[in-house]
């Protein structure tokens, strides 16, 4: 079979192309964006400014000692540093997701914080990675269900738990709902991302019991202690309606400064 020397070059050049824009391609692949940051997600629980001596928090005459809640799914909404630095309005910015970055991933994983122990306020980290710089507007999680612990634990198939006492009786307020939580920056144009950044969801204890009357609260089932959790848990249905009405409100999305 005879092919000519013109026929020759042209599936040459026709593979030397297709092999430099394959190599192209595979470069993009591989490299990671120059655009992004270090971010330190963190969480922790705010309680009142005055605590009492044993350095407990009253709370509508609950004294909190241990809080502590899931999270999974973790997603911040951003926009992008190129945007701002092209000039665009904040307000005009379509956000773009991290889900898929490495904080994202890193932050979206199923695991249970503890936020106040022993009455003392603690910080759990939620996640750390590189994600893109920019202005982040929001931040959204699912609240997870803990089953990984023992039947018998008290936080055993819960998203949500606080202990503490009322009048020297122990009190349990808990949730086992895995729903989606939503919250804005508490800065009006977001918190910048750039180098190494630390961000926080704050969960706010005074929000959180706002307007609840703990001195309604009964023990319904005479065990010796006040449940406050969903299916009418001791007789306390209008209190727990109250505080979950009162949850996504609590959730704050700041930064460290």
């Amino acid at each position: 079979m005879y092919v000519s020397k013109k026929s020759l070059i042209t599936s040459g050049l026709s593979f030397g192309i297709a092999l430099v824009l394959f190599s192209c391609q595979s470069e993009e692949d591989v490299t990671p964006p120059d655009n992004q940051g270090n971010v330190q997600l963190q969480s922790t629980a705010r309680q009142p400014s005055n605590p009492d001596a044993s350095a407990r928090s009253l709370l509508n005459t609950i004294v909190v000692t241990d809080f502590q809640v899931g999270t999974k799914s973790m997603e911040m909404k951003y926009a992008a540093e190129a945007d701002i630095v092209a000039g665009i309005d904040l307000g005009s910015i379509s956000l773009k997701s991290n889900v898929n970055t490495e904080l994202g991933t890193s932050a979206s994983e199923p695991q249970t914080l503890v936020l106040i122990s022993e009455g003392q306020t603690r910080v759990s980290a939620l996640g750390e990675g590189n994600t893109p710089k920019g202005n982040y507007q929001e931040i959204q999680f699912d609240l997870y269900k803990n089953t990984s612990v023992e039947t018998d634990n008290p936080l055993y198939n819960k998203s949500l738990w606080v202990g503490g006492e009322m009048n020297g009786d122990p009190v349990q307020v808990w949730m086992d709902a895995e729903k989606e939580l939503h919250a804005e920056a508490v800065n009006d144009d977001g918190h910048e991302v750039n180098e190494n950044t630390e961000l926080m969801v704050v969960f706010d204890l005074e929000t959180l019991f706002e307007g609840v009357d703990f001195d309604a609260a009964v023990d319904g089932n005479s065990d010796g202690v006040i449940e406050i959790g969903p299916n009418d848990a001791d007789g306390n249905a209008s209190l727990y309606n109250e505080i979950e009405s009162n949850l996504e409100a609590s959730v704050n999305f700041e930064k460290n400064s």
